[in-house]
């Protein structure tokens, strides 16, 4: 169609047409090649690509760095990455880490299940004992940021028990951050897989990458982790009543060569099924999601009613004097402070 880019495949008889748009990704997200788009694919949809809203795009897949989906009025589906609530007001559908159900409108999507590092987690447990005591790095931390004063905490006092490496940008102590996360951390028996933050549902990344470089996670942060993983294959921070104590728990495995092959075999999901994690092993769960979404066809489920108008009116407004306050301003505008 005319303004539209096609998704760079011939048409086949019978897939199913989607008019699609993306906005507010992460930097890192190519918003023609990603979960979302390869989860469709697979379950037969042929994507017509708009690049914004005087396309016409049917739905509009938003994520969270931004504030363009106010630009769109089709059917908005968020995705976020990060520790917050959708906002259902503004949204007519949402993905996240959050544990919730929402009428058919919110779909739990971990970030982790979107990771590269997600597959080799899923089979860390296979990697033979010879590889695993090869191991002679005690532990590492590869961190960005000092958002977490939990995190910064347990990194200091066990950094000063005994010395961990820092590979992040955060206390780097290694001359450099790393380029290769997972090839840094496959050197150590241990990795600090804290959280910057805390609530049900919100375990990202972090103990998926360490699962993944087949270290021994020490994590803090979901307080349901052990609903998402094998209890077996992680040590829980929130096991043990004090640092001082987890710090003993990880100095009995690191000299004991049973004890630390034991939970590096341990597969990531529970061998009784009970993981909540195992939805996530394919992105079939994404792609019915979506699909029952498309199958409606263009249709709304924000609040449209008079208190929702108003709400994303106000959305608008305080958006459009956030924007005016960034531009230059003139040197009267200076003088008089507006």
């Amino acid at each position: 169609m005319p303004g539209c880019a096609s998704a760079g495949r011939a048409e086949m008889p019978g897939k199913k047409q989607v008019r699609l748009a993306f906005c507010d990704l992460a930097p890192d997200w190519d918003a023609r090649d990603n979960y979302f788009t390869q989860a469709l694919e697979h379950a037969g949809w042929e994507i017509t690509f708009c690049n914004g809203p005087e396309e016409k795009p049917d739905f509009v897949l938003c994520g969270t760095f931004g504030f363009d989906f106010l630009k769109y009025d089709c059917c908005r589906i968020q995705f976020s990455g990060e520790d917050s609530w959708p906002d259902l007001n503004l949204y007519d559908y949402a993905m996240g880490f959050e544990v919730l159900d929402f009428d058919g409108r919110y779909l739990r999507l971990p970030l982790y299940a979107m990771r590269s590092s997600w597959a080799p987690a899923l089979t860390k447990h296979t990697v033979p004992d010879e590889e695993l005591l090869a191991k002679k790095k005690f532990c590492n931390f590869v961190v960005s940021n000092d958002y977490s004063n939990e995190r910064n905490e347990f990194f200091a006092a066990l950094n000063a028990h005994r010395p961990v490496d820092s590979g992040g940008g955060y206390m780097n102590n290694i001359g450099g951050p790393v380029t290769d996360k997972l090839a840094f951390q496959r050197g150590y028996k241990f990795s600090i897989a804290y959280e910057n933050s805390r609530g049900p549902g919100y375990c990202t990344e972090k103990i998926v990458d360490a699962f993944a470089a087949a270290t021994v996670p020490i994590y803090w942060g979901a307080p349901d982790v052990k609903q998402e993983f094998n209890p077996a294959a992680f040590l829980c921070a929130d096991d043990y009543p004090d640092t001082a104590a987890l710090i003993a728990a990880i100095d009995e495995i690191d000299r004991d060569d049973e004890k630390f092959l034991a939970m590096c075999h341990a597969p990531i999901l529970a061998p009784d099924g009970s993981s909540r994690a195992a939805r996530y092993v394919t992105d079939e769960a994404c792609a019915e999601f979506l699909t029952g979404i498309f199958e409606k066809g263009p249709h709304l489920r924000r609040n449209r009613s008079c208190w929702g108008s108003i709400y994303e009116g106000d959305w608008k407004y305080y958006r459009r004097l956030a924007e005016a306050d960034r531009k230059p301003k003139g040197l009267l505008q200076r003088i008089l402070g507006r």
